[in-house]
């Protein structure tokens, strides 16, 4: 009785659940992912147009494809490397000559002037490039 006054227990077995572990633990789980969910993600991303035809093309997914991208900010990327301004040609005619099979695939961010692309597409079409594919997310069913 003495010991039970002075704040010991007394002797009986706790059964409480302690959840404060295993909250931890998926909070540094969900941190984890959120952190390397974006390091997965091909190439750069952008926000890109949608369209209700759009149809699936397999070779997007090939090795040597050759993937133009361009940020809302302006800035071209053939696959995932910056390109400097000016060297859209020279670099373009390196990448396509690797498999000049393939179709060029260019996808623009929404926010993007339409000249811009379109100033791609002449670029592309004056140095060689045959085959030119316009990247978009297909529309869904309601129609957003």
């Amino acid at each position: 009785m003495l010991l039970h006054l002075f704040g010991g227990s007394s002797g009986g077995v706790n059964s409480d659940i302690n959840v404060t572990p295993m909250a931890d633990v998926m909070l540094v789980l969900l941190i984890i992912f959120m952190l390397t969910i974006p390091l997965l993600q091909e190439g750069v991303y952008v926000n890109k147009a949608t369209a209700r035809n759009a149809r699936e093309e397999p070779l997007v997914d090939e090795e040597n494809a050759t993937m133009v991208t361009v940020t809302r900010q302006g800035q071209v990327y053939i696959n995932r490397e910056l390109v400097p301004d000016g060297q859209f040609i020279e670099k373009l005619i390196e990448r396509v000559a690797l498999a000049p099979e393939l179709p060029l695939f260019i996808k623009g961010d929404v926010a993007v002037p339409y000249g811009k692309v379109v100033e791609l597409v002449t670029q592309a079409r004056e140095s060689g490039v045959e085959q030119i594919g316009l990247m978009v997310d297909r529309a869904r069913e309601d129609g957003r």
